[in-house]
């Protein structure tokens, strides 16, 4: 008897849970480019909740605009890279975390960074690529930008860059969050969690594997109502 292939098996479970391409959140459509480094670094590892909550302080806190109407509409951005540089240096690390975050995260319970400081190092990389707004995403900038961010105190795993290129508009991408991780595992029957980069090249294929059957999946899409899926039965 031949067994199902993993990706088969994953397409399968997909279909059984009847998850829905489901419409984009709208952090998917921010206004900015810094808002997406702000919520890809204080994304990992806490509740969302806490970094919907980091994105809005700031924008309260500067008198950024958060949404763009649509992810085309919002072409160069509102804001760019340098802008949230310049507050950086009229406020410092601390007044960021005081005034315009107001959350004291850090990327590692042990000797991890202020995720604030990490907004800060994540955009000189980006201005060191020279990237400043979503039209500066071409290859070639955004590999500098990402060789650069992986060297950086807890970006090694690049888990925040690929989340932080979703954001700013990479529909082929994959965020292996928590929930995510778990709901692989569950579809496959694994006796533990499956690492990050096993999950994020099983989804992609069962993406195209689901679009093979003429179902509408991006990597992106796929991801975002698995962890829907999986955040409410947690929840």
């Amino acid at each position: 008897m031949t067994s199902v292939p993993p990706v088969a098996r994953l397409a399968d479970y997909i279909e059984q849970t009847e998850l829905n391409v489901p419409k984009l959140a709208d952090e998917y459509r921010y206004a900015s480019l810094p808002l997406c480094v702000v919520d890809a670094v204080f994304s990992i590892g806490v509740r969302y909740t806490s970094t919907q909550k980091v994105v809005s302080n700031l924008c309260e806190f500067a008198g950024w605009t958060r949404f763009a109407t649509s992810r085309e509409a919002r072409e160069a951005g509102e804001y760019g890279i340098g802008d949230l540089t310049s507050m950086f240096d009229e406020f410092g690390v601390e007044g960021m975390v005081e005034r315009a975050f107001q959350n004291r995260q850090r990327t590692s319970s042990r000797s991890g960074i202020l995720k604030a400081e990490a907004v800060l190092l994540y955009c000189r990389a980006l201005i060191e690529a020279g990237i400043n707004d979503f039209p500066d995403l071409d290859v070639e900038r955004r590999e500098y930008a990402e060789a650069i961010i992986l060297g950086l105190p807890g970006q090694s795993s690049g888990i925040a860059f690929d989340y932080f290129m979703m954001l700013a508009g990479d529909d082929n991408l994959i965020k292996p969050d928590r929930m995510v991780q778990r709901y692989v595992g569950h579809a496959l029957d694994l006796d533990s969690v499956p690492q990050p980069r096993q999950v994020v090249i099983l989804v992609r294929l069962a993406a195209k594997e689901l679009r093979n059957r003429g179902q509408l999946w991006t990597p992106l899409s796929l991801d975002h109502a698995i962890w829907k899926h999986q955040s409410r039965h947690e929840d």
